[in-house]
C-alpha cells in the first residue's frame, strides 16, 4: 500500500499548528486550569497547562504512532477472511488519507479554541465548531465517490450488487457536500448546536439513502 501522503503531509501541518497555538496563547494561559467546576456534592479539578496545552498534540501523535500497528495487525488477519471483505490498498490508502485530514483538521480547531476561551477571549464556541463540522462533512462528501471504487468484484447477484453500492458513492458524496455547506452556513446564522446535532444526524440518513439506492439499482 502506498504511504497516504496527503493525510502525512496535513497532519504534519496540523501538529505543527497546534504547537504554534499553544506557544502563541501560553503566557496568557493560568498556571492550572479547570476542568471541572465544583459543586456541593463534588470537588473541583485542574490540570496545569502543560497538560491543556499539550493533549491534543499528543492524541495526534498516538494515532499516527498506532495507525501502522493496526495496518500490521490487518494484514495478518487477513488471511482468515474472504477477499470481498478485505478493502484493497488503494482503497485503504485513501481512507488513510481522509483520516488524517479530517482529523487533523477537528484538532486544530478544538485546540484554538479551547485554549484560546482558557485565555479569555470570546470565542463563540458553538458556531466555530458547526463551521468546523460543515468543513468536514464536505471532505469527506467530496472524498467518498473515490473510497467507493474497486476493481475486486465477484460475479452474481454480490457482485452486482457491491458495483450498485459503489456507484451509490457518488450520489452520497454530493449529499454530503451539501449537507456540509448547509452545517457551515446554518451554523452562522442559525442555532450552532441545533445545526450540529442535525447534521449528525442527517449522515446517517444520507448513508441509509445510499443503501436504497444500490438495492434498487440490482433489481
Amino acid at each position: 500500500m502506498r504511504p497516504p501522503w496527503a493525510g502525512v503531509i496535513v497532519s504534519t501541518a496540523g501538529f505543527l499548528a497546534m504547537i504554534a497555538i499553544a506557544w502563541a496563547l501560553w503566557d496568557s494561559l493560568p498556571e492550572h486550569i479547570v476542568t471541572r467546576e465544583a459543586t456541593d456534592t463534588r470537588a473541583g479539578a485542574t490540570v496545569p497547562r502543560l497538560v491543556m496545552a499539550g493533549a491534543l498534540p499528543a492524541g495526534l501523535l498516538i494515532v499516527a504512532a498506532l495507525t501502522p500497528v493496526g495496518l500490521i495487525v490487518q494484514r495478518r488477519l487477513a488471511r482468515h477472511f474472504p477477499p470481498l471483505l478485505i478493502a484493497p490498498p488503494h482503497a485503504q490508502a485513501r481512507a488513510l488519507n481522509v483520516l488524517f485530514v479530517v482529523l487533523p483538521l477537528l484538532l486544530v480547531t478544538l485546540q484554538a479554541v479551547a485554549l484560546a476561551k482558557e485565555a479569555g477571549y470570546d470565542i463563540p464556541v458553538e458556531r466555530v465548531m458547526g463551521v468546523a463540522l460543515g468543513i468536514v462533512l464536505i471532505i469527506l462528501g467530496r472524498a467518498l465517490p473515490a473510497m467507493g471504487s474497486s476493481d475486486a468484484v465477484p460475479d452474481g447477484s454480490i457482485g452486482r450488487l457491491i458495483v450498485a453500492w459503489q456507484r451509490s458513492h457518488r450520489e452520497g458524496g454530493l449529499a454530503l457536500t451539501a449537507l456540509g455547506g448547509a452545517c457551515a452556513a446554518g451554523s452562522l446564522f442559525l442555532p450552532p448546536l441545533f445545526v450540529g446535532v442535525a447534521s449528525a444526524l442527517l449522515v446517517g440518513a444520507v448513508f441509509a439513502l445510499m443503501a436504497v439506492l444500490a438495492v434498487v439499482r440490482t433489481r
